[in-house]
């Protein structure tokens, strides 16, 4: 036993910066302006620059950004294929939105979507692709996947929830779809404490979303155009979110220094695999998985690096969306057999401690602990 405890994630704000955004809290408060004001329009500006996109409009969550985008798209009666390694409020989204969902498996060394399983479950009914770079890496297979999808007429969203600030081939991701959502939720690599972001090029779709997350108002915010609900991001989440853009750089820097620690260690053991960034591509390692060989006993592992080492782990994502109990009792269109891979290779795979407050001593302590573990079980 250990009296050491080191997370598996955690929000991480600068001294230097809590003080000033506590000041900046201050000025807001005496302001009276809690709600759609300069801090608002500053950091959808700031963002929309950092990803290079035309338009930026943030929301109070991802799951509100990616409804609207659903919405704007009229996917109701009609299947949207989702990737089943994704978090539950990705395929959520697609049934508020009245669409159907349609699950895609996984390539196993990628823990991403398969292009060969989105070309399967494409049919008369698809209307589009949501893309989810999963724990920050950018789908390698994207470019089949966007010619998958202009070759069929789908919109493509990328889920980049995990993933701000990654590069696939030079670009951020975020530009590649039609639309992508961005999560600010206290895990992530950026956060705003609750929060999420809709980027796009599309113009039309930003000032669509603008009115929908304020009750569908029109000008002036007094006449109401169409069915909106209130889903604003507020002035002081807006706040730590522009101090949190500030050092986004940094906070990927050092999560990728940490990632590089790690790959050097567990490349070295036969019982564990690690997920690879292709060369040209940058991930943001909102978190580290690891998959386990069959020897290991997943539950007992994972236990002892909590009890015995302090360590808490997490994963991405078992059980898969497909195998959620909501989705059992909800009608898809995929068949079973063809998500095998998601079901073999998340049930072993786990995720490591990995955030910008961690220091080289805590990655250092990490790896040996399991490979500690992994003696103990081969």
């Amino acid at each position: 036993m250990t009296n050491k405890f080191i997370r598996s994630s955690r929000p991480f704000f600068p001294k230097e910066d809590i003080e000033r955004i506590l000041l900046d809290i201050a000025a807001v408060l005496e302001e009276g302006r809690l709600r759609n004001g300069a801090n608002l329009n500053a950091f959808e500006k700031m963002f929309a620059d950092y990803i290079g996109v035309k338009n930026a409009v943030a929301f109070d969550s991802d799951v509100s950004a990616l409804e609207t985008v659903l919405q704007y798209y009229n996917v109701k009666n009609r299947e949207v294929i989702v990737c089943t390694n994704s978090f539950i409020s990705i395929p959520n989204s697609v049934v508020y939105a009245g669409g159907k969902v349609v699950f895609a498996d996984i390539r196993k060394e990628t823990l991403s979507m398969d292009p060969n399983s989105l070309k399967r479950n494409i049919s008369e009914n698809t209307c589009g692709v949501i893309v989810t770079h999963i724990a920050g890496f950018p789908n390698p297979d994207l470019k089949e996947i966007m010619e998958i999808c202009e070759k069929h007429g789908l919109f493509l969203i990328e889920d980049a929830t995990h993933a701000v600030g990654a590069t696939f081939e030079g670009r951020k991701v975020g530009t590649f779809g039609d639309a992508a959502v961005f999560a600010f939720t206290p895990t992530k690599v950026l956060t705003t404490g609750e929060g999420g972001m809709l980027v796009t090029n599309d113009s039309g779709l930003a000032e669509e979303a603008k009115r929908f997350r304020y009750y569908g108002a029109g000008l002036g915010k007094t006449e109401f155009v169409k069915l909106g609900r209130h889903m604003m991001l507020p002035e002081i989440s807006a706040i730590l979110g522009i101090y949190q853009l500030k050092r986004i750089e940094e906070f990927i820097a050092k999560r990728n220094k940490i990632a590089g620690f790690y790959n050097d260690a567990f490349d070295k053991l036969k019982s564990v695999k690690t997920v690879k960034c292709p060369s040209g591509n940058r991930s943001s390692y909102y978190k580290y998985p690891l998959i386990l060989s069959e020897i290991i006993d997943k539950a007992k592992f994972t236990q002892l690096l909590e009890k015995k080492f302090g360590i808490e782990t997490g994963n991405v994502f078992y059980p898969p969306c497909h195998l959620q109990p909501v989705y059992k009792n909800l009608s898809t269109n995929s068949k079973a057999s063809i998500l095998i891979i998601s079901e073999k290779v998340l049930s072993r795979t786990i995720t490591l401690p990995l955030h910008a407050a961690m220091s080289d001593e805590d990655a250092e302590y990490v790896t040996d602990s399991v490979d500690y573990l992994c003696k103990k079980f081969s």
